[in-house]
C-alpha cells in the first residue's frame, strides 16, 4: 500500500507541475484574414522617445500581407505585468496598422524588450508578452513595400497600463 500511495503522490506532483507551467499561456490571434486587408502601414521607433519623423513601410501585395498576418495567428502569450513597463523604455517598438478593404482599421503594437520577451498591445487594448518576434522588421521587409518618411503623429498610439 505504501508504494502505491507514494507512486500516486509522485505522479500527482508531476501533473501539478506540468499544469502550473501551462496555466498562464493563452493563444491569441488577430482575427483578420489577408483577403480583408487592403494595406499594411508599419512603423518602428524607440518606446518613450519618439522622434518627430519616422519611416513608414506600406505593403499592399496580397502575398506579403498573408505572410505578415501569420505572425499574429495562434500567438502564444502570457500575462504582462504592468510593473515591467520600465523595461520597455528605449526599446524597439513596432506598430502595425491594417487598413481593411471595408475602410476599418486594426492596429497592434509590439515592443521588443529582448530575445523571447516581446510586449504585445492588441487591438482590444489588452497587453500580453510573447516569445515571438525579432528586431529589425523594417529592414527585412523593405523590398516588399514602399518606405517613406512621415510625421510621427501618424503612427498608431498606444499606452502601457501602469
Amino acid at each position: 500500500m505504501k508504494a502505491r500511495r507514494k507512486t500516486i503522490l509522485v505522479w500527482g506532483a508531476i501533473a501539478l507541475l506540468l499544469l502550473t507551467g501551462c496555466a498562464g499561456t493563452t493563444t491569441r490571434s488577430l482575427g483578420v484574414d489577408a483577403s480583408d486587408v487592403a494595406e499594411i502601414q508599419y512603423y518602428e521607433y524607440p518606446w518613450g522617445g519618439v522622434p518627430s519623423t519616422l519611416d513608414r513601410l506600406t505593403i499592399d501585395d496580397p502575398a506579403a500581407i498573408a505572410e505578415w498576418l501569420r505572425g499574429y495567428k495562434d500567438m502564444p502569450t502570457t500575462a504582462w505585468d504592468p510593473e515591467d513597463a520600465g523595461d520597455a523604455i528605449g526599446k524597439e517598438t513596432r506598430s502595425t496598422r491594417f487598413i481593411l478593404t471595408d475602410g476599418d482599421i486594426v492596429e497592434v503594437t509590439t515592443i521588443w524588450v529582448s530575445g523571447h520577451n516581446v510586449i504585445v498591445v492588441w487591438p482590444d487594448g489588452k497587453v500580453y508578452t510573447t516569445e515571438w518576434g525579432s528586431p529589425g522588421t523594417m529592414k527585412a521587409w523593405q523590398e516588399r513595400g514602399m518606405i517613406q518618411e512621415v510625421d510621427a503623429a501618424e503612427r498608431p498610439k498606444v499606452a502601457l497600463p501602469g
